[in-house]
């Protein structure tokens, strides 16, 4: 990338039915799915019917009924979805599944807020909103854009559903935001059915699909920092 992102991380979250209270150490260790160190040096923050968190060494999760989200900030990243793939052919074959989105998250610094002001003004700019432009403290306080989503429908690789939503802001975890952007890509997948074919084919999708869209996204990220 042209400027090394402070902080830079990449989750998959998959929707479906889950129940979070079987996503302990124990079981990733009974599965041999990560390594027993990595297992018995999990930090367990919570494991209830409705909520589970657990980080472990590279990987973080956080799963509630409807919503299973497995995040990494350490590379190589393929190391999600090659978890996930094995955990949903392997272990989870009767989990119901709908949908899958791959997320690419960087926060990167930049000269200073003038800077990161007028990057918001070629996203967004403040000619079209008429006389009241002139109000919004753009040469003073650096008003203007706070957040802006740009969305791709019917993207060509994927069934009827998917989506790429790109969402570019102030970075709320680098210098309150005043000097640093941030980046989220969310590559999203969708079936129009559920049930066992589902999720063979969002898994398919997820294992095939995972390099491209970091690609991708990761495209879509440098062109920003060349502003």
């Amino acid at each position: 990338m042209r400027i090394n992102p402070e902080i830079s991380g990449v989750s998959v979250v998959l929707l479906g039915n889950f129940n979070p209270a079987i996503f302990t150490p124990a079981w990733f260790a009974l599965h041999d799915l990560l390594p027993r160190q990595a297992t018995e040096n999990a930090e367990l923050q919570v494991a209830h019917p409705q909520l589970t968190r657990l980080s472990m060494e590279w990987l973080h999760l956080h799963v509630v009924t409807d919503r299973f989200e497995a995040s990494t900030q350490r590379e190589p990243y393929v190391r999600v979805p090659d978890l996930l793939v094995r955990m949903f052919s392997e272990h989870l074959y009767h989990t119901p599944l709908k949908a899958f989105g791959i997320n690419r998250d960087v926060h990167f610094r930049v000269a200073d807020q003038a800077e990161r002001a007028r990057i918001g003004g070629l996203l967004a700019p403040a000619e079209p909103w008429g006389p009241w432009r002139d109000e919004l403290g753009l040469s003073d306080d650096y008003g203007g854009m706070i957040s802006l989503t740009m969305a791709q429908t019917r993207p060509q690789d994927r069934p009827v559903g998917g989506q790429v939503n790109v969402t570019v802001e102030p970075s709320s975890r680098i210098d309150g935001g005043r000097s640093a952007i941030y980046v989220r890509v969310n590559d999203h997948y969708a079936i129009d059915r559920d049930g066992i074919e589902a999720r063979e084919e969002l898994m398919g999708l997820l294992k095939d699909g995972f390099e491209k869209s970091i690609q991708r996204s990761d495209s879509i990220i440098d062109y920003i920092m060349s502003l």
